[in-house]
C-alpha cells in the first residue's frame, strides 16, 4: 500500500525544575496528497527534524498548505509559530482548542505547568479552520484526513484517519499504561478509547510518544490496553481514598496513588492531580 502519513520524530528537552531538564520525544506527522500537511509542529525551537524529514521527501517548509493542531497542548503546538512564518499556512484545529493555541497566556493562567513558555514559545498564531467531529480535510490526489474527536486528554483533542492508509493518528488520547496518568476526564477518555476501537479500515495506529506504529491486531490490543489501565485507576484511586485519612488533599491522594503504582518517589504534578482526582468519584 502506498504510503501518505510520514512520521517525524522530534526529539526536546523539557524543563522539569531550574536546574534540571529531562530527554523527551514527540511525533509530528507529513501527510502528502497533492498538498502537503503537518500534524503537529513539537516544542518550540526544535524544527529542524521536520525540515530534514521535507527534504527527504524532496518537499520544502514552504510547501506546507495545512498545520493541523491535533490538541492544544505546548508540546504539540510549540513550533506553530515557526511555520507561519515560514510557510504562510492554513491552521487547523478542533473548535475547542482554538482558545488555548490562540491564548498561550491564558493557556498557562489555566493549565500552569513548569517552563510553559520554553515548550509552546511566547507567540500564539491565528486559526484559520476550526474543525468539528466529522469534518474532512482533502488534500487532493485523493488523499484526505477524517477528524474524529476524542476528549479526555483535552477539551479539543482529535484523532485523524487516513483512510488510504488506513492510518489513525491518535496523538495522546491513549493512556500512558507504563507512565503518569495525563488526561483531564477519564471518563470521556474511556468514551473516546471505544469510538477509535469501532473505527473500520485502521491498519496502523500512530501515538506521540511511541516510536513503532501499533499495526493489525496490535491497534486494538493498545486500545484495550488502555481501556484495561483506565479501569485499574478506577479501582485504585478510590481505595486510596479509602485507605487515607477523613480529609485527605488531593495532592496527599495523588502522591499515594503514585506509590501504589511504582513510582518513587511519588512526581506530584498539577496536571497528574487532576488526572487522578478524575476516577476519585
Amino acid at each position: 500500500m502506498k504510503q501518505f502519513v510520514f512520521p517525524v520524530r522530534l526529539p526536546f528537552k523539557l524543563p522539569i525544575s531550574d536546574k534540571r531538564s529531562v530527554d523527551r520525544f514527540v511525533y509530528a506527522y507529513l501527510v502528502l496528497g497533492e498538498q502537503l500537511c503537518l500534524v503537529d509542529t513539537g516544542a518550540a525551537g526544535y524544527h529542524q527534524g521536520v525540515i530534514d524529514a521535507l527534504a527527504a521527501l524532496d518537499k520544502s517548509v514552504e510547501e506546507i498548505d495545512w498545520v493541523v493542531n491535533t490538541h492544544e497542548h505546548p508540546d504539540h503546538i510549540g513550533g506553530n509559530a515557526f511555520f507561519q512564518e515560514a510557510a504562510r499556512p492554513r491552521f487547523a484545529c478542533h473548535s475547542a482548542a482554538v482558545r488555548w493555541i490562540e491564548d498561550l497566556d491564558l493557556q498557562f493562567q489555566e493549565r500552569p505547568i513548569h517552563a510553559f513558555y520554553t515548550v509552546a514559545g511566547d507567540t500564539p498564531v491565528r486559526i484559520t479552520d476550526r474543525l468539528e467531529d466529522g469534518d474532512t480535510i482533502d488534500l487532493g490526489g485523493g488523499v484526505t484526513l477524517e477528524v474524529i474527536l476524542t476528549p479526555g486528554h483535552s477539551p479539543g483533542s482529535i484523532a485523524l484517519f487516513c483512510p488510504q492508509e488506513g492510518a489513525l493518528i491518535t496523538a495522546d488520547t491513549l493512556p500512558p499504561t507504563g507512565g503518569l496518568p495525563l488526561y483531564a476526564d477519564a471518563g470521556q477518555v474511556r468514551a473516546s478509547l471505544r469510538r477509535m476501537a469501532g473505527i473500520p479500515g485502521v491498519k496502523k495506529l500512530y501515538t506521540s510518544h511511541q516510536d513503532d506504529p501499533f499495526e493489525g491486531e496490535a491497534a486494538q490490543e493498545r486500545i484495550q490496553a488502555g481501556l484495561d489501565y483506565l479501569e485499574r485507576m478506577d479501582a485504585l484511586v478510590p481505595q486510596v481514598v479509602q485507605d487515607l485519612p477523613a480529609g485527605a488533599s488531593p495532592e496527599e491522594i495523588a502522591a499515594e496513588t503514585l506509590s501504589r503504582l511504582g513510582f518513587d518517589p511519588p512526581p506530584v504534578l498539577p496536571i497528574v492531580v487532576t488526572s487522578i482526582m478524575t476516577h476519585a468519584s
